[in-house]
């Protein structure tokens, strides 16, 4: 064959790969092996232009290998790529391990090598290998370890215990997310983005924590609360907590359960579920748990214990975002500001403004959840919250932001009725809470103080809603009804 049409085919050959392997990736079908097929086709054409008929004939006979061991090595990858890949991709078959594709290429390449070698180059690689008594011990002895490790690879590939992009444990202080297994190695992404390479040996012989093979990813951990809280409360309270957080999962439901009683305080064993990650998922759930934990026990007027022995009374030093800095004179105040007690006299906004409360809440923490009870109000004296409503089968979307001097919860607290929308902290936040038991007396003893609140808070309803004026006044009258009946119950 002339050297010109020699090297036209191979050429006319590796161009028409490119848009075979184009149409391949857009069928989104496994990959041609390209490389090795365009090295074909290059030695191919480069064993038919050497001038064979004047090179030794023992030259000859290893080209010639050469040549058929390129073709072997194709055709043994196009046979994996067309009996195991491509009807994994088509759905027909699951997906073959990659240590499976891997010792097929590497066993299939052996035998042919062995075979063409000996036929073409009438060289005997087996009898070499067993005749050579030294050369068998020397392989035999490197290849234990490997060989372990290939086995063990094997054993986790067909079990299917884990797979690629679960987030594992494996006992020792070795966390991370699988990136790959190979015949010898399994490789993790720790959380400091480093690559953990664990010999597959190891990886079975140690008891392995998948935390996503359920669906659901358990956080687990323990904190100690002080004796003067009764774990009945204890137990509700931080349960409160795991159950409002958006990022804790309904079903597994959470769970809090009394640990021990230890030196200085009762150890208490929380477990919350969140879906499938890894470490750092893991450590954010946890510490956004803790922080507004924090928040909500400094609420209840309690504190997490530390185990220090005092003989004199310990002087507590408040910060100065703290919310008992703020004073009676300063929940007057802003009592005062709110539009629903503006008419309240000097007297009465003192009596109120001695029930009421500032609170704290942690930046993403629910104040109220949608569909629970409520007995208070709140109004916003620093920060932001956000107002967010449910909807079926997508997550709630916000309908309003709520800042400094907004209120909210009034209704569900006149009424005794749900709360109709959920109210989650943008940031650190302080608010004043007004309580049924605290405002009741002084309705019970101004009747024309509930026919007024109950005028503002219908008139402030329905110019949210865009409600007409009939409408209004049909709600106020249902609305002071309902609040006659709820407030008289107080004094029963």
């Amino acid at each position: 064959m002339p050297l010109l049409e020699v090297w036209l085919t191979a050429i006319v050959l590796m161009v028409l790969l490119l848009p075979l392997q184009l149409l391949i990736r857009r069928l989104r079908l496994p990959k041609l092996p390209l490389q090795l097929a365009t090295l074909t086709i290059l030695s191919s054409a480069v064993v038919r232009t050497l001038p064979l008929i004047l090179m030794p004939a023992h030259y000859r006979a290893w080209i010639s290998t050469i040549d058929e061991l390129m073709f072997s090595y194709l055709g043994i990858r196009m046979a994996l790529w067309g009996f195991l890949e491509m009807p994994a991709a088509l759905g027909l078959r699951k997906q073959p391990p990659d240590i499976l594709m891997q010792l097929l290429i590497l066993g299939g390449g052996t035998v042919a090598t062995v075979i063409v070698v000996q036929e073409q180059a009438r060289f005997n690689l087996v009898s070499l290998l067993t005749t050579s008594a030294v050369l068998t011990a020397m392989v035999g002895l490197a290849a234990q370890e490997p060989l372990k490790d290939l086995f063990a690879g094997l054993e986790l590939q067909f079990d299917d215990v884990f797979s690629v992009g679960d987030f594992l444990d494996l006992g020792d202080g070795t966390l991370g997310v699988v990136v790959s297994i190979n015949w010898r190695d399994t490789c993790l992404r720790d959380l400091t983005g480093a690559l953990v390479v664990v010999p597959n040996t190891k990886v079975t012989e140690v008891v392995v924590r998948n935390y996503v093979s359920f669906g659901a990813m358990g956080n687990r951990f323990n904190l100690g609360l002080d004796y003067s809280l009764p774990p009945s409360k204890a137990k509700q309270l931080l349960l409160d907590v795991l159950e409002k957080h958006p990022r804790v999962l309904k079903d597994p439901s959470p769970a809090v359960r009394v640990l021990d009683f230890a030196d200085s305080a009762i150890t208490y064993d929380l477990l919350a579920f969140q879906q499938p990650g890894n470490l750092g998922d893991l450590l954010d759930l946890r510490s956004e748990l803790l922080e507004q934990i924090w928040f909500t026990l400094e609420r209840a007027g309690q504190s997490v214990p530390y185990p220090v022995r005092e003989l004199r009374p310990k002087r507590t030093i408040l910060d100065s975002g703290h919310p008992e800095q703020r004073g009676l004179q300063e929940r007057r105040d802003l009592l005062s500001r709110n539009p629903l007690f503006g008419d309240l006299s000097e007297e009465e906004m003192l009596q109120l403004a001695t029930t009421s409360r500032c609170l704290r809440f942690a930046p993403g923490e629910v104040v109220v959840l949608e569909g629970n009870r409520g007995d208070s109000l709140f109004q916003v004296v620093q920060g932001l919250v956000q107002v967010l409503k449910d909807q079926e089968g997508s997550e709630p979307f916000q309908v309003a932001c709520l800042k400094q001097g907004d209120i909210f919860g009034e209704m569900s607290m006149l009424t005794d009725s749900n709360r109709s929308a959920t109210v989650r902290a943008l940031e650190e936040c302080v608010l004043l809470e007004v309580s049924r038991p605290s405002l009741g007396p002084l309705l019970l003893d101004n009747p024309p103080l509930m026919d007024r609140l109950a005028h503002l808070v219908s008139k402030r309803r329905g110019e949210l809603e865009g409600m007409e004026r009939e409408k209004v006044k049909q709600n106020e009258n249902q609305l002071l009804k309902r609040m006659k009946q709820l407030f008289e119950t107080l004094t029963l």
